[in-house]
């Protein structure tokens, strides 16, 4: 077993983690990644491996951040997102599918963990959310007006019933589409290193961003989800809203996919195409292009990638 190796990953995995705790903003960025190296570790010296630097993170993390349950948040979430990530990698999955095996692992063992405790607490879930919500938007405001901000917790006192009402409804989409975000954030990021430290592992290569497409029949559970909203009942229109969020990250992918492929005709290298992703990404008009580029896509083949037979 090769204990450095081991060492190595575990450290910088729970590094990751507790820089999300302690430092502002570029640590909430950070701790995103952090499967990554379990990722690493389990692709390149097996389940095992992977598992033994799992539970050394883990414990690093729940010494320095002190408590048993982030101990079992960090096993629940980023280990589980590393181990469907690493299996996706080392079955040779589509990237979609590796992303989606690493990214709804995590949630169906929280749900798993979380929904016997809420039945025999007799708890409407919803009615939890709404509570948790509106704590957190008190204990906000008062963190504030002690800070002196109290422009911002002004601002918070300002939020409305129907805005708690909506995002109580939308949280399901909104956790499973950043769970997911973050799975091919760590997907691509751990692949791409892999194979530049180690080209003749066995995992996929391609296709590289530049070529990837979501599955065209993909498209039909979007016009289901549009159906969805345009209906009037409060049911189908929030399931199809949380829906919604869903394909919202599958299309900025392939939009940015689309963006990819176009700056590397252009020759600029790859530190440039980041930052144009980067500036994409932040503005919300140039994302909606991308979004709308992404669904066009799946008529227009503006890269030519497939089968004159996979156009719908």
């Amino acid at each position: 077993m090769p204990f450095r190796s081991i060492a190595v990953a575990a450290l910088q995995s729970a590094g990751l983690t507790v820089a999300g705790f302690i430092i502002p903003l570029l640590g909430q960025i950070a701790v995103l990644f952090a499967p990554v190296p379990l990722v690493m570790i389990a692709v390149r010296g097996g389940w095992k491996d992977g598992l033994a630097a799992l539970g050394i993170a883990g414990a690093i993390v729940a010494v320095v951040v002190s408590g048993k349950m982030v101990f079992i948040f960090f096993f629940l979430s980023f280990g589980l997102m590393a181990a469907g990530l690493s299996e996706g990698l080392r079955r040779r999955l589509k990237p979609e599918q590796a992303v989606f095996l690493g990214g709804l692992l995590p949630l169906a063992a929280i749900l798993t963990f979380l929904v016997p405790v809420l039945i025999k607490a007799g708890k409407n879930p919803v009615a939890l959310a709404d509570e948790y919500f509106r704590t957190s938007l008190i204990e906000a405001q008062q963190l504030y007006t002690q800070l002196g901000l109290t422009e911002v917790a002004q601002m918070l006192s300002a939020v409305s019933e129907r805005f708690l009402h909506y995002l109580v409804r939308l949280s399901p989409g909104i956790i499973v589409a950043t769970s997911l975000l973050q799975a091919a954030f760590c997907y691509g990021v751990a692949r791409t290193i892999l194979l530049r430290k180690d080209p003749s592992l066995p995992i996929p290569s391609q296709p590289t961003l530049a070529t990837w497409h979501a599955p065209d029949s993909w498209v039909w559970g979007l016009i289901v989800t549009l159906g969805l909203i345009a209906l009037t009942k409060e049911g189908p229109y929030f399931l199809g809203l949380n829906l919604a969020l869903v394909y919202i990250i599958v299309y900025i992918a392939q939009g940015a996919a689309l963006v990819e492929f176009w700056l590397r005709k252009t020759k600029l290298n790859i530190l440039w195409r980041s930052f144009a992703h980067t500036i994409i990404m932040t503005l919300p008009p140039l994302l909606a292009v991308i979004i709308a580029l992404g669904v066009v896509d799946i008529w227009a083949d503006f890269r030519k990638v497939r089968m004159p037979t996979q156009t719908p």
